[in-house]
């Protein structure tokens, strides 16, 4: 049987706040409309969506200069697509577990029973 963890923390909380969600035609819940096309947080791009959710809107911003574009380095872009690839399973221990607690989790994949270490 394999083990599943997950270390739940902020950073996934804050992005589950922001993400947008919708139904499919088989009425299962997934992040984005398939029809929008649109980034899950609403955004043109995932990666500024995440560095502002996480990150904050930066002192310098400008919403009129879309000529500048913000360049992530890959070390940044790979912890992000974990974190977001993480999403499912934090929704699925805060839902479990009926709150919002940091730490360290783990249940058996057939089980769902996650439980705090």
């Amino acid at each position: 049987m394999s083990v599943l963890k997950l270390e739940l923390k902020e950073e996934h909380l804050k992005l589950l706040k922001y993400l947008r969600w919708s139904k499919n035609d088989d009425n299962v819940i997934v992040g984005i409309s398939e029809e929008e096309f649109s980034a899950p947080f609403g955004e043109d791009s995932i990666y500024e969506a995440i560095n502002i959710i996480l990150n904050g809107i930066p002192e310098d911003f400008d919403p009129l200069n879309t000529e500048e574009v913000t360049a992530y380095s890959d070390e940044q872009k790979a912890e992000w697509d974990k974190l977001y690839s993480q999403l499912p399973m934090a929704l699925d221990i805060i839902l479990f577990n009926g709150n919002f607690e940091l730490g360290k989790y783990k249940t058996k994949f057939n089980d769902r029973n996650w439980v705090r270490k």
